[in-house]
């Protein structure tokens, strides 16, 4: 399989979030009606910055146990909750943050130009030339999954809108934040591509193109599934298993490819077995152990042993927090299916699961031609 080029990557852009009313689901608001944001983050920085010098300041003591939630002030604005998770990413594109009192939710997002649409609970609510807005249709104790999308990516942000404004109240918001995400022990990103048809066949006239050994005459062993979210079992072409812990500062990657089977069309017996080399299948961690956050990279490359080109393609970037907020982006070949997933442990076996992402195949000619359509993924939020 070739390597997928990093630069036909989508950039990764964060999220800017706004929310209406019900009365107003069905309406799209122009530009002039977003409201101005009075909390805006600093994506040089990543920390938020107010519309004078004297902005909003990290109240003391609560960043220490709390792993993405701070509760910020700023005079004549009063006190807000911070979500934190993706303004810390160690790239400035994939920057963005929101502040919530129960009245408001202000959402900031990294200003790359051109225009973006806001979108709300899946429902389309505003459009904006700025890199940041203001929602004040939100109810307090509600939690609202927010996504921006502009010509250069989709971002998103899931928001925990606080039932008071008090300083106290949002503390303790941050607190229970913090008591769920001590339940997390480790955190694994399972990657599977796989070939849903019992057999997969070469035509004779790629044989050349695709340098396989076996084209016109001889079938290919599928996986012969569908989607599947357990961690380990299901059949494969390519895997790529990703854990980090929350409690250490080590990793694991667990790479694996499928046995290839090559049988004879004519009398059904097996002519040839070999497995896929799983050597340009790789899972690093991008930032430094600070048991909140971890910032991850992935690759997935794997060629047919009986076939010298084409073959499976794909890699991720994920910002990972332990108190269960996600940030995915990445390319893949659209050839053979794909699926992902993430699990959060809170002990043992026992785990959350999250589809991130689920493709069915585009043409099975990805799989031995050396050019084919990339894909994008993007995902964010909650496991």
């Amino acid at each position: 399989m070739r390597h997928v080029p990093r630069a036909l990557a989508a950039a990764v852009i964060p999220l800017a979030v706004i929310a209406s009313s019900a009365a107003d689901a069905n309406a799209t608001p122009s530009i002039s009606s977003a409201p101005s944001a009075a909390f805006v983050l600093n994506t040089e920085t990543g920390k938020f910055n107010g519309a004078t010098e004297t902005g909003p300041q990290e109240r003391d003591g609560l960043s220490a146990s709390v792993p993405s939630l701070q509760v910020l002030s700023r005079p004549g604005t009063g006190a807000v909750l911070a979500g934190m998770t993706l303004a810390s990413s160690p790239t400035k594109q994939e920057r963005a943050a929101w502040a919530a009192n129960s009245h408001f939710v202000d959402l900031s997002w990294p200003d790359l130009g051109g225009a973006y649409e806001v979108y709300k609970n899946d429902r389309l609510v505003a459009a904006t030339a700025g890199h940041s807005m203001r929602d004040t249709h939100v109810k307090p104790g509600s939690v609202i999954d927010y996504q921006i999308t502009g010509k250069t990516g989709t971002w998103g942000l899931t928001v925990t809108v606080p039932k008071g404004s008090d300083t106290e109240t949002l503390e303790a918001t941050a607190a229970q934040a913090e008591t769920q995400a001590k339940k997390y022990t480790k955190t694994a990103v399972v990657w599977r591509s796989f070939i849903r048809q019992k057999w997969a066949y070469v035509p004779g006239k790629y044989k050349k193109l695709s340098g396989c050994t076996y084209a016109s005459g001889y079938k290919y062993a599928g996986d012969n599934r569908g989607f599947s979210s357990k961690v380990d079992g299901p059949s494969y072409r390519a895997k790529l298993k990703g854990v980090v812990y929350w409690t250490k500062s080590s990793y694991d990657l667990f790479p694996s490819t499928g046995k290839s089977r090559v049988y004879s069309t004519k009398t059904g017996k097996l002519v040839a077995t070999k497995h896929a080399s799983a050597k340009k299948i790789d899972f690093r961690t991008k930032t430094r152990f600070d048991g909140k956050t971890r910032a991850v990279h992935a690759d997935i490359e794997a060629t047919d042993p009986f076939c010298k080109y084409g073959g499976i393609g794909a890699f991720y970037d994920a910002r990972l927090a332990r108190n269960g907020d996600f940030y995915v982006s990445g390319k893949y070949k659209q050839a053979p299916d794909n699926e992902m997933y993430i699990y959060g442990y809170t002990s043992g076996t026992k785990h959350s699961t999250k589809t991130v992402h689920r493709s069915k195949m585009g043409s099975i000619k990805c799989l031995y031609k050396g050019a084919c359509e990339l894909g994008t993924l993007s995902n964010n939020g909650g496991y």
